[in-house]
């Protein structure tokens, strides 16, 4: 009886070893962690940028789920050096380091404060699987390890969600879904990212330039001598809202929402062109508009439809969206609105006065007649080959003349034909060229020889209207009479003269 006890003792423990032996060879070794690398850039100082990304990958690495890769000092160096800030030159460079995801963060600076966007990457297609957004305050280490933490909670949620690493394919996990999208966002209309991207790319540039020109138009015009007081505009709440505006014309309906990035973005161009005190200094536009990258504010749009249930990813062939180039030449709607060649109207008044030398009996000298008012009107070729060089060919009627001692006013009716070149900034125009008149007659004068000078002048572009002011400089000594009345006679004097005319012009540009 004890030998079989002992038989069914030694069974029992050979099945057991069995049934051990079985479980340890089922039971999976620890998978090894995925490798990440991070990568901070966009803070002005480099320290900013390197301690975030060292407190973001330990707050990363601190569950074990990932490591850091081989030689994370040297992928930040690369990187560094080169100042490369384009993602899919980040991601390549993690891959070639044996990333398996490359944590990206681009950090803006506005008021005082950042505006922190992450992206978590596969470098195995450079696809962005998840993101994350916050506007922190960052004035010590504590702030960076804080808002690390928060980020990962972001991009991560929790450890127990993050994907197993030994899945090849395995990425961060996505948050668990919102209480609208539990319960089935309700979407009035679908946009498509890829619509809006394009809307925006294309007509984000020119709406601001074709803002800062009217800007420009309206503060010189309130500066000149024909401009109101206080009509100028306040140009930070102008430009806001003309490039806003503008803005919202091209995209549809629904779109509210993708308007904020393009806001937050413009408000970091107007503090780049601040001035002391916080006011907007115009002159800074041009240079900061002309040298602006809009790909933080693509980037930024795409994050936010990611997370968005009424965007679609569809192909998108744009209407009719004429490409752009440097210069200031979009209305706003941001398409193309400068004519190579155009026609404008011009009339206006004058003042003019010969200088003449005489020779009169046995009396001869030099001098200056007094002037005399006279009326211009004609019309004005616009060759624009460039939105700031022009070339002005015209003919113009104009009067001109002079008043001798005795009252009696000299009038010549000329045919002026200008040839000027016109330099456009904004709406300012600055004009010189030569000028050919010639004489159709003369009340108490004689025509004399063709007229050539050169004429100046400067004028501002008023949406279709033009107001300018010009001098013209008579270069031609003309032999003439001038038949002055003194004492009821007409006595001829011979006189040699040069026209000199001060004119006041408005106009229509068709």
């Amino acid at each position: 009886m004890s030998s079989m006890k002992y038989a069914l003792a030694l069974v029992i423990a050979c099945f057991s070893m069995s049934a051990l032996a079985q479980d340890e060879a089922e039971t999976p070794a620890s998978p090894e962690p995925r490798k990440i690398a991070v990568y901070v850039f966009g803070a002005s100082e480099s320290g900013v940028n390197k301690s975030f990304g060292n407190k973001l990958l330990a707050a990363i690495t601190q569950s074990g789920k990932y490591a850091e890769i081989g030689d994370s000092e040297a992928f930040y160096r690369e990187l560094s050096k080169s100042n490369e800030e384009g993602i899919a030159q980040i991601t390549q460079t993690a891959k070639r380091y044996g990333a398996d995801y490359a944590c990206v963060v681009n950090m803006t600076e506005a008021f005082g404060a950042y505006s922190i966007l992450a992206r978590i990457i596969k470098t195995s297609d450079s696809q962005a699987i998840r993101t994350a957004q916050l506007d922190r305050s960052l004035k010590s280490l504590d702030d960076l390890a804080r808002v690390s933490s928060e980020l990962v909670s972001q991009l991560f949620r929790s450890q127990a969600q993050a994907p197993s690493p030994s899945a090849p394919s395995a990425a961060p996990a996505p948050a668990p879904a919102s209480p609208a999208a539990a319960a089935g966002k309700e979407c009035e209309s679908e946009l498509n990212i890829n619509e809006l991207i394009s809307k925006i790319k294309s007509g984000f540039l020119p709406q601001l330039k074709d803002c800062s020109g009217t800007l420009a138009k309206d503060m010189a015009l309130a500066m000149s001598p024909f401009g109101k007081k206080g009509a100028a505009p306040e140009p930070v709440s102008f430009m806001k809202e003309c490039t806003i505006d503008g803005i919202k014309k091209r995209l549809p309906a629904g779109a509210e929402e993708y308007v904020k990035p393009v806001e937050k973005f413009l408000q970091n161009v107007m503090n780049a062109a601040s001035a002391a005190g916080g006011s907007l200094d115009v002159k800074k536009l041009p240079g900061i508009i002309g040298g602006l990258n809009v790909n933080d504010l693509i980037n930024e749009l795409e994050a936010k439809a990611a997370n968005d249930e009424c965007v679609v990813d569809e192909p998108y062939e744009p209407e009719d969206e004429e490409e752009y180039d440097d210069e200031d030449d979009y209305d706003s709607g941001g398409k193309k609105d400068r004519r190579i060649v155009s026609l404008g109207i011009r009339t206006g008044f004058n003042f003019s006065h010969m200088y003449a030398t005489y020779d009169y009996f046995y009396i001869s000298g030099s001098g200056s007649y007094n002037s005399t008012p006279g009326f211009q009107a004609g019309l004005v070729l616009d060759i624009a080959p460039s939105s700031w060089f022009h070339i002005q060919p015209g003919v113009m009627y104009i009067q001109k003349g002079a008043e001798d001692n005795y009252g009696t006013v000299a009038t010549l009716h000329n045919i002026e034909i200008p040839f000027l070149l016109s330099f456009k900034i904004y709406a300012l125009r600055l004009n010189a060229g030569p000028y050919l008149g010639i004489c159709l007659g003369g009340d108490y004068i004689e025509c004399g020889d063709l007229d050539v000078g050169i004429s100046t002048g400067i004028g501002f572009d008023i949406g279709m209207f033009y107001i300018g002011m010009f001098y013209d400089h008579g270069l031609t000594e003309n032999a003439s009479y001038i038949n002055s009345v003194n004492s009821g006679y007409y006595m001829p004097m011979p006189i040699y003269y040069c026209n000199r005319t001060l004119g006041f012009n408005l106009g229509v540009n068709l």
